[in-house]
């Protein structure tokens, strides 16, 4: 593997990673946000431009590798051309950094949607309501959407893999 196949690699897994995060986590927090101020137009502009320059993001890093490697002079410097890894290709390090996000979106999600569940359940079968507990089944949604979107990334690692190393 070259140093500029490395840094391909981790600009393309570091924009899916933006990608993903910012998916799960920026968007929905302000489209929450902007239920309760409905009628702010300043509000609603700046979350619309918000997104659209975090998809920019994406798809520059995911497009234009050699132009951010050409300009921030990153294979410069270097006493040898070649990395050498052992016998990972291109390939199985896409699936490992797939596998690795589609794991981290499954451990943070899944303990507190369990929590979310459990106090879903003691609600409606408790006779008496909790003083600190409130549903949202919004955010429930998003953490079960993210459990989802995990186990896809990790069952599709292969695909997703060609589609990176085809870019």
């Amino acid at each position: 593997m070259t140093k500029r196949d490395f840094f391909r690699l981790v600009i393309k897994i570091f924009g899916l990673y933006s990608l993903v995060l910012s998916l799960f986590s920026f968007i929905p927090q302000n489209f929450s946000n902007f239920y309760f101020m409905k009628d702010d137009f300043w509000y609603f502009f700046i979350i619309i431009s918000s997104i659209l320059l975090l998809i920019a993001l994406f798809v520059f890093l995911l497009y234009k590798t050699d132009f951010i490697i050409d300009k921030l002079k990153l294979t410069k410097s270097f006493d040898d051309d070649h990395i050498i890894i052992g016998n990972l290709n291109i390939d199985s390090l896409y699936k490992f950094s797939i596998i690795l996000i589609g794991g981290f979106m499954i451990i943070s999600s899944f303990p507190n949607l369990l929590m979310d569940l459990i106090n879903e359940f003691k609600l409606r079968i408790s006779n008496s309501p909790f003083s600190n507990y409130e549903s949202n089944y919004f955010w429930t949604g998003i953490k079960f959407l993210n459990l989802l979107i995990g186990y896809v990334l990790i069952t599709n690692c292969k695909s997703i893999a060609k589609f990176l190393n085809k870019n």
